[in-house]
C-alpha cells in the first residue's frame, strides 16, 4: 500500500511546515476550519485518531483561548456581561475561539508529523541540509536514553553497597552528587573514546558520504510541485489580503471575492492532500478486494471451484 508515510521524508517534512505556517499566520474563521478538518481526518484516517491524548491538548488549549482571551481583551463593541466593571465582548469570544481553533489544528498536525517523522527520517532530512548537524543529533539522541541507562545503574550499584545509610534529605543528596560526578567522569571517557573511534572510522575525511535508506521518486517529485503550487497560490492569497479578517473594533464579513475563493479552495485542497493519499489508497484496495471471487481461490488439492 503507498501511504502517505511512505512518500520522501523531505517532502513530507516541507508539507507539515508549509502547512503549519499558513495555518498560523492567518487568522481566519475559513482557514482555521480548514486546517482543522484536514489535520484531524488524517489522524482518523491513520487510525490515530481513537485516543484520548491526542485531543486532550487540543480542547485544553481551544478551551483555554476562548475564556483566557474575553477576560483579559475588553476590545469591542458588542458587551455579552460585565464581570468586576470589566466587560467581556462577542468580539473577543470569536477572537480566542478561531485562535484555540486554529492552535488545536496546529496540535493535531504536529501529532500527525510525530507520527510520521520518526527519528531515521529527521535525520535523514537535516542530513541533506546539513550532514554535520544530523550527525550531532544523532549522537545526542543516542547518548541521552545511554546516559539515564547508566544514571540508574550507578544508582543502584550504590545502593547495593549500602552508601544509602538512610533516607534523609542529607543522604539523598549525597547520593545524588556521587552520581552525578560518576557520570561527569563516565561521559568524559565516552566522548574521548567516541571521538577516536570515529576519527579511525573516517568521519573526519572530507570524501566521506553519507548513507540514506530513501530516495527521492518521481512521485515524491509529482508530490512536492503539487503542495508547493497549492501553497503558492494560498500565500498569494495571504500576499493581497484575501484573508483579512478583522475581529476589532466590529467584526468583518468573510471575502467571497474570486481571489478569496480560489485561495480557500487551494488552501482546503493543500490541506487534505494526505487524507485523499490515504483514502484513495484504501478505497483501491477494497475495490481490488472486492473483485476477488470466490472462483477462484485455489481449493484443496491445487484445483479451483470452476474446474471441479
Amino acid at each position: 500500500m503507498i501511504d502517505f508515510a511512505s512518500f520522501n521524508p523531505a517532502a513530507v517534512f516541507g508539507y507539515f511546515i508549509v502547512t503549519a505556517v499558513i495555518a498560523m499566520f492567518n487568522l481566519n474563521p475559513v482557514t482555521a476550519v480548514i486546517s482543522l478538518i484536514g489535520s484531524l481526518s488524517l489522524l482518523l484516517i491513520r487510525g490515530k485518531g481513537g485516543k484520548y491524548g491526542v485531543h486532550i491538548p487540543a480542547l485544553l488549549t481551544a478551551a483555554g483561548c476562548c475564556i483566557v482571551n474575553p477576560l483579559f481583551s475588553h476590545n469591542g463593541k458588542t458587551v455579552l456581561l460585565v464581570i468586576n466593571n470589566n466587560p467581556v465582548t462577542y468580539e473577543a469570544f470569536i477572537f480566542g475561539l478561531v485562535t484555540g481553533i486554529t492552535a488545536a489544528s496546529v496540535i493535531y498536525w504536529y501529532s500527525s508529523f510525530a507520527d510520521i517523522m520518526t527519528s531515521d527520517k529527521i535525520i535523514y532530512t537535516i542530513g541533506k541540509a546539513s550532514p554535520k548537524a544530523a550527525l550531532i543529533l544523532t549522537m545526542a539522541l543516542r547518548f541521552i536514553p545511554l546516559f539515564a541507562r547508566q544514571a540508574k545503574e550507578i544508582n543502584a550499584s550504590q545502593k547495593a553497597m549500602g552508601l544509602y545509610k538512610g533516607e534523609t534529605i542529607i543522604s539523598r543528596i549525597k547520593g545524588v552528587s556521587r552520581v552525578f560526578s560518576a557520570m561527569i567522569t563516565y561521559a568524559t571517557e565516552n566522548i574521548i573514546i567516541t571521538a577516536d573511534s570515529m576519527a579511525a572510522r573516517g568521519y573526519t575525511g572530507r570524501r566521506r558520504r553519507p548513507y540514506a535508506l530513501f530516495s527521492f521518486k518521481k512521485r515524491d517529485a509529482v508530490f512536492t510541485i503539487v503542495f508547493l503550487l497549492l501553497a503558492g497560490i494560498s500565500i498569494f492569497s495571504t500576499a493581497i489580503g484575501a484573508f483579512d479578517f478583522w475581529f476589532y473594533p466590529e467584526i468583518t464579513a468573510i471575502r467571497t471575492d474570486a481571489a478569496a475563493i480560489a485561495g480557500y479552495t487551494a488552501f482546503a485542497f493543500l490541506c487534505m492532500m494526505p487524507t485523499f493519499i490515504e483514502g484513495g489508497d484504501r478505497l483501491r484496495w477494497r475495490y481490488l478486494k472486492s473483485t476477488i471471487s470466490v472462483s477462484h481461490i485455489p481449493q484443496a488439492g491445487g484445483f479451483s471451484t470452476e474446474s471441479t
